[in-house]
């Protein structure tokens, strides 16, 4: 091996003296850019490994191995938005791969499109009482597929019992930080439409609901769900941590139940039948339930309930008497994964009855 192979390893470098031997400068140079070239390599390595952790601290791990909370969800910390339809009217959308990125937008958002993607935005929704049930961002439109929520703060600036986070079908809301809405995700298939919902909740971090004595659609006031499933085929809710409390809306009496909300997770068959539903790896807590399981308009349900962490800071209907889960009739219930969800604090798995966790109305016997 020649000593040029010995200094670099690789490419030959002009100007040798006689006798192909490689001049001492030239071999001290060479050694001392192979050492800068390592340091640079390893510094090199270092920063892509911070940035690494940043993300990995940011955007969390797989759903379900990091609770969502304050630091790692809705608007990336450091971000400044741009202000966007400051009139607060309605935005409609209705030219499909639309992107709206590193947006303050005012107004509800009507999404009429597909592949619409919301992205490290700060949502603020509209300045008027909405004239029936909407979303900050409404996704039950039929033209809406795969719309994606993303990393974004939702938070209406005038809350209404009208107003919810985000409602509808085909949409993927990931990493969202939403609170002071009525409900935070509504589910459901489009009514007359296809049965399929298709709608991933994953990692959002859903608290502090909007409740409203007013309600003209309840006379004791909103029932506010952190994650409200209608009906539809094909609904993954992962890793998200949701806590059914409330805090009063403008012009609201106090609620009955304080501040405990309806459910943080309610599935309850009102627009069509549920099906390949999947709830796994949540942290839940709160409500005058955390988790209700209702066959409601038809006669059976099947869903699958696991691997969930449950508090204990349910509404106490006296004596202690708490609901974690409730299923409203056994018989008519088929939920698999039911005893591996877990309290949150001891990790021990919940059981049937009053002290254990798993309530039924209606009980299979």
């Amino acid at each position: 091996m020649s000593h040029l192979d010995e200094v670099d390893g690789s490419t030959p470098v002009t100007g040798r003296e006689s006798g192909g031997a490689r001049p001492a400068r030239y071999a001290e140079a060479g050694r001392s850019f192979r050492r800068s070239r390592h340091f640079l390599t390893f510094a090199t390595m270092v920063a892509v490994l911070a940035l690494v952790w940043a993300a990995m601290a940011f955007f969390g791990n797989p759903a379900g191995t990091d609770r969502p909370g304050e630091a790692n969800t809705g608007l990336p910390p450091g971000t400044q938005p741009t202000p966007y339809n400051t009139g607060g009217t309605d935005l409609v959308i209705t030219v499909d791969g639309t992107v709206l990125a590193g947006l303050d937008i005012w107004g509800d958002i009507k999404i009429r499109a597909s592949n619409v993607t919301i992205r490290n935005c700060r949502l603020r929704g509209g300045l008027q009482i909405p004239p029936s049930n909407t979303g900050i961002v409404d996704a039950t439109d039929a033209g809406v597929k795969e719309l994606l929520v993303e990393n974004s703060t939702i938070a209406p600036e005038r809350p209404s019992y009208f107003r919810d986070g985000i409602v509808g079908h085909d949409y993927t809301a990931r990493r969202n930080n939403i609170y002071g809405t009525t409900d935070g995700l509504g589910i459901f298939n489009r009514p007359n439409g296809p049965p399929a919902a298709n709608v991933v909740a994953d990692a959002n971090y859903i608290h502090d609901l909007s409740y409203f004595s007013n309600d003209p659609a309840h006379v004791d006031g909103t029932h506010n769900d952190g994650i409200q499933v209608q009906g539809g085929e094909n609904i993954r809710i992962t890793g998200n941590h949701v806590i059914s409390s409330t805090v009063r809306g403008p012009g609201s009496e106090f609620s009955a139940h304080g501040s405990s909300g309806g459910a943080a997770i309610l599935l309850q068959q009102n627009v069509a039948k549920l099906s390949g539903v999947v709830v796994e790896n949540n942290w839940l807590d709160g409500g005058q339930s955390s988790i209700v399981i209702d066959n409601a308009n038809y006669s059976n349900i099947t869903v699958t309930v696991r691997a969930n962490r449950l508090g204990r800071n349910q509404y106490d209907f006296g004596n202690d008497s708490r609901y974690p889960v409730r299923i409203i009739d056994c018989r008519a219930s088929t939920v698999t994964g039911l005893f591996s969800n877990v309290w949150a604090d001891t990790r021990e798995a919940l059981g049937e009855g009053a002290a254990a966790g798993i309530r039924y109305d209606r009980k299979c016997s």
